[in-house]
């Protein structure tokens, strides 16, 4: 069974980066992976994580000296955060991330770096395969039904990974957004078949990016299907008044998505 709580360490940072961090571990609070900052977890002897400030010549020293105390104790992972971004190097295992530091856009980084790096199973979106062998799991008017365009809204990432491969057979464009804020955006800009919009958001919520959709000339009559991890009759309330259609409980059963898939998108 591996673990689902992970430590982060900073190196070099300000005020304002710093609360980035506690941002990240606000969020990652009710999800998994989680994530706790290296001080608060008095019990921990490494960083499973460093983020370093890569434009800071003295972070840089003490990330060097950090990892040289530590070559063979520990697996260490390190995000650098930086104005410009370096060229690809695929013999530079570190990862990168343009700043100023946005929270969500850190969790996803995180996020992937504990799956790649440190042997992390994220939670299933979906109970078995949604796309095993054989026939696909939903079949299209037009050969994978290249004519839809879904919009998937889950700041998870391996959600989002899942949801893509769910999807892959179904729609001809997935669109992915990681926030209220960014699917606000790619609302306004596209129209939609089909939005699987998760309750949990940072910023926005899920309930009021429903309230948005079911409000815009171009997209308010598309099905929203709302993901979430809880099944209490005050979700499905809340749901109901945001005009959302119908919920799908994660790990989402795929009898059930095949169900909503043939209802809301009239598929044969």
């Amino acid at each position: 069974m591996t673990r689902d709580t992970f430590t982060i360490a900073s190196i070099g940072f300000d005020e304002r980066d710093q609360n980035v961090l506690l941002t990240v571990v606000a969020l990652s609070k009710n999800r998994l992976p989680r994530f706790v900052l290296f001080e608060s977890s008095p019990d921990k002897k490494l960083a499973d994580i460093l983020i370093v400030n890569a434009d800071n010549s003295d972070a840089i020293q003490r990330w060097n000296a950090y990892l040289k105390l530590h070559l063979n104790t520990a697996t260490i992972s390190t995000v650098m955060a930086c104005e410009a971004l370096p060229p690809a190097n695929p013999n530079d295992k570190n990862r990168y991330l343009k700043k100023p530091l946005a929270a969500t856009r850190l969790l996803s980084v995180l996020e992937e770096v504990v799956v790649t790096e440190h042997g992390y199973a994220a939670p299933k979106a979906f109970e078995g395969d949604i796309t095993s062998s054989g026939d696909p799991p939903v079949s299209g008017p037009a050969a994978g039904a290249k004519n839809i365009s879904a919009l998937v809204v889950d700041d998870s990432l391996p959600v989002r990974i899942q949801m893509k491969k769910a999807l892959q057979n179904i729609a001809g464009r997935v669109d992915f957004a990681e926030s209220g804020e960014e699917a606000e955006k790619l609302i306004h800009n596209n129209i939609y078949d089909i939005v699987f919009l998760d309750v949990i958001l940072p910023g926005v919520d899920g309930y009021d990016i429903c309230k948005l959709i079911k409000k815009d000339p171009q997209n308010g009559k598309t099905p929203v299907i709302m993901l979430t991890s809880n099944s209490s009759p005050a979700d499905s309330i809340k749901g109901k008044m945001a005009g959302c259609d119908t919920y799908l409980i994660k790990p989402v059963r795929q009898d059930i998505f095949k169900e909503v898939i043939h209802e809301y998108l009239e598929l044969e």
